[in-house]
Formats: C-alpha cells, sequence, structure tokens
C-alpha cells in the first residue's frame, strides 16, 4: 500500500503525517515522493519547519535511509529544519542512524519520541529565524 499523508499549516510549521505500511512497498520511491511534495508545499507557504509525524507499519532499512537522505538533498534549503517523530518504537535505532546521517549531509533533521519535544524544537528553531 502505498503510504497516505496530510499536510496541514500549523501557523509557523507544516504538519505532515503519514499512514500506511513499508512492508511490500519500495520505500525509499514512496519516501522521495512524499518528501518531494511537502518541500514543494513549504517553498509555496514560505514555511521553513516541518513536524513530520509516522505512522508506519514495518521496519525501514538502513539501505532505504541512506538513499532517502541522498534522494532528498536536492529539495532543501539552509533554512528548513525537519522535527521527525515515528510512532513505531522498532524505528527508534533506524531514526537515530537517519538523523546522524542527514546531519552529516547538512540537513537540520531531528528525531523525536513525540510531538510535544518535537513541537518544542520547532518553536525555538523559529525563535531562531526570526532574528
Amino acid at each position: 500500500m502505498a503510504y497516505q499523508y496530510t499536510v496541514k499549516e500549523c501557523d509557523y510549521y507544516l504538519r505532515v503525517e503519514v499512514m500506511g505500511s513499508r512492508d511490500r512497498t519500495d520505500v525509499t520511491t514512496e519516501s522521495l515522493r512524499m518528501w518531494q511534495d511537502v518541500a514543494s508545499e513549504c517553498k509555496k507557504k514560505r514555511i521553513n519547519l516541518i513536524l513530520a509525524v509516522f505512522r508506519l507499519s514495518g521496519i525501514r532499512s538502513l539501505m532505504d535511509t541512506f538513499n532517502i537522505v541522498e534522494g532528498v538533498q536536492n529539495w532543501l534549503w539552509p533554512e528548513l529544519a525537519i522535527a521527525y517523530i515515528d510512532t513505531d518504537p522498532l524505528n527508534q535505532k533506524e531514526n537515530i542512524i537517519a538523523e546522524q546521517s542527514a546531519m552529516m549531509h547538512g540537513i537540520n533533521f531531528r528525531a523525536f519520541l513525540s510531538e510535544e519535544d518535537g513541537i518544542q524544537w520547532l518553536k525555538a528553531m523559529h525563535s531562531s529565524q526570526k532574528h
């Protein structure tokens, strides 16, 4: 099943909620398609902050993680910051690797365990971008 996702404008950030399954799907292709749409929406609305909430079953492979980080490079800009929440605790190790890989590629991406923590980080990013 392809990812289902919604994008909603929330004050100073976009909230992206992703539902579906990583099983029997091309995770890299599905993810890159979604992130390209989200990046376009951000640019259209002139928003630099994203709260991404993933409600996907199944594990993302290490190879998919690296392919996604590599694949999004062309759509990013320096002010962009992504707070990433994966509701499946089985993916926590992969999310730490994704965060480290993203940071090595110059992407301001942080993985959080709760939406509240992600929103607090985005709020701090928003405050620092206003100055």
